[in-house]
This record gives structure tokens, sequence and C-alpha cells, in this order.
């Protein structure tokens, strides 16, 4: 025996239509909205336009008369140059030059003591007045970060590393954990750098004890040296006996053997056997760490190393915004589209309060 299907009821066929009717009055107006946006959006521009094409001649005049003004402007007053100087410390010398540049800015761009600056660049007061800021950096490399990071991690126990994350290791450093830094001075006078240079960085790494930390380094560079070419000598002194010992016994007959034989009183021929093979390595050895000491002679000759000079001149450091030539036709600009923004609104109001 078939059973009859539900039939759906009239009232729920009336809803459905309504709920679609209702879906298609929304979609609607949302299209009716975007496109009322977009038309909205033309007409203000077709209006931007118009309005521009109408005063042109006034709008073309104020800016021709503010490249004028800019370019004298320019032209009358000093160019901001800069250049960049970077250096290497040594012996925990970051402190120390950190605080030298603050006194350097503080002498240039705040107090204008061009008497101090004189006597300390040796420059006259005239080329000391063209300085106007001094500042400093780090120049972080990632890479180095990294590698720093990997050396401290290894170090931790296991619960500090679970706390000591690479970004966090990170926030943690500060100018002075670096050893590489940038100086940059800023100046009116693009010719300005060669001539501090030489007492610009023995100013900044200014400091008695970093001084006698620098004598006493080169001093046990040179006794280490000392001591390595001592035993380099007299290990080619005893490569040059066992030598002669090897010459000896291979002269005598009979006498068979891998490496050079040397007898301690009644001792068998076979209790001591050297191979002058190892005496000729260790000398190597020697050598190379006496080409270390040479390289640290270098790298550890003074309290700051100078990886890169001032250039012969400095550069252009203005910002777009500095310039007049640029900021002046700019601000007549919109000066002009102001006056008639509030002309056009002093009409409109009128026009309002007539009706």
């Amino acid at each position: 025996m078939s059973k009859e299907l539900p039939q759906p009821q009239e009232s729920e066929e009336v809803d459905l239509g309504q709920l679609f009717k209702l879906i298609g009055k929304a979609f609607d107006r949302l299209f009716k909205f975007i496109g009322g946006f977009f038309i909205g959006i033309f007409k203000l521009f077709i209006n931007m336009l118009s309005h521009f094409y109408k005063r042109k001649i006034w709008y073309a005049s104020a800016v021709i008369l503010g490249l004028v003004i800019g370019f004298g402007i320019d032209s009358t007053s000093d160019k901001s140059y800069g250049a960049s100087l970077f250096i290497e410390t040594n012996f925990n010398s970051a402190r120390q030059v950190y605080e030298n540049i603050k006194q350097f800015n503080q002498l240039a761009g705040k107090d204008k003591d061009v008497v101090e600056l004189s006597k300390r660049l040796n420059i006259t007061e005239e080329e000391a007045s063209a300085l106007k800021g001094f500042y400093i950096e780090p120049d972080i490399d990632e890479n180095i970060i990294a590698e720093e990071y990997s050396n401290y991690y290894k170090k931790l126990d296991s619960i500090s590393r679970l706390e000591m994350t690479y970004d966090r290791y990170k926030e943690s450093l500060t100018p002075y954990n670096f050893k590489t830094h940038q100086i940059g001075v800023a100046a009116t006078d693009k010719r300005i750098y060669k001539k501090i240079e030489k007492a610009f960085i023995k100013e900044i790494s200014s400091n008695s004890y970093l001084e006698e930390v620098l004598k006493v380094n080169v001093d046990n560079l040179d006794k280490q040296d000392d001591a390595l070419l001592i035993q380099i000598e007299k290990t080619d002194s005893l490569v040059k006996e066992y030598l002669n010992i090897r010459i000896n016994e291979s002269n005598k007959e009979g006498v068979s053997s891998s490496g050079t034989n040397l007898y301690m009183g009644d001792a068998e021929s076979a209790s001591l056997i050297v191979d002058e093979s190892k005496v000729i390595e260790k000398r190597l050895d020697l050598e190379a760490q006496r080409r270390a000491i040479n390289t640290n002679r270098v790298e550890q000759k003074n309290i700051i190393n100078v990886l890169a000079n001032f250039p012969a001149t400095g550069y252009d450091i203005r910002n777009w915004y500095n310039k007049m030539k640029i900021l002046i036709p700019l601000v007549m600009f919109l000066l002009t589209f102001s006056v008639f923004m509030i002309i056009g609104l002093g009409k409109y109001l009128d026009k309002e309060s007539n009706k």
C-alpha cells in the first residue's frame, strides 16, 4: 500500500517567494550603491579637471612663481652634504666612541662651538662652522648576529635554551655589542671631510685606559713573536741534527731503519725512534702562529680600525621637502587651490542663504 507524499503548504510557498524578493532587492540596492559610488567618483574627477582647466592660467602662474622663488632660495642658501666613515672597534672601545660622537654632535649641532671644534679637529673656525652634525649607528649584519647567537646558544643550559629565542637574543643586543659601526657627518662644505679625517679618528678613540691596553697588547704580540722565533730556530737546529744522524746511520753497513734512532745510555737501539717529519710539522705550526700574530698586529694596531675612509667630497643628503624649488611650487599650488575652494564655498553659502 503506497503512502501519499506530503504536499507543500501554501503559506510556505508565500514565505519563500517573499524571501527571494528580499534577497533580490538587497542585491539590487548593493549594485546600485556600487554603481553610484563609482559614478560619484567619476563625476568628482571630471569636476576637478574642469576646475583646473578653467583656471589653468592661475595655477600655472602660481607654480612658475614658486619655481622662480625656490630656485632663488636654493641658490643662495647652504646645501647639506653628508659622508660616512666605517670603523671597527677593538678592546671594547665602542662605548667610548659613542660618547665622543655624542659630544661632537653637541658641539656642532646644538652649541655651535666652532672654537672647540677647530681646536680638536685641527681646522679653522670658518671650516668648523660648516660642520652641522655627527651621527653613529652599528653596521648590522644578520649573518654575524645569527653566528653569534649560535655560539651563545651552545653555552646555555637546557632550561635557558627554552627561553632564549633568536628574536629575544636580537632584541637584547645593544650598539656596543657590534664591532662595525657607521659614522655620518653632516656639513655645508662638501670638501671638509678629508680635512678632519685624521684628527677626528684620533679624537673619537681618545682614552688613557684604552691607550694603555693597546700598548700592552702590542708588547705582548711582540713577545709572542720573539718566543715563536726562538722555538723555530731551535726546531731548525733539531731537524738539522736529526738529518745528520740519519746520514751517519745510513753510512753504516747492515743497518736499515724507517726513522732516526737515538740511543740513550745502555738502551737498546729500538727503544727510541724519532721521525724528523713530526719536528718539521711542528715548525710549520709555529710558522702559522707567527702569521696569525702578524694578522693580529694589523687588526689590533689601533683602538679603532678604519674600514672605509671618508670620500673625497660629500654628497647631497637633502630630502625633496628640503629643496625649495620643489617645496615652494607645491605650497603655491595648494594655496591657490585653497583660495578657489574658499571662494566657491562662499558662493555656495550665499546661494543657499538666498533660497
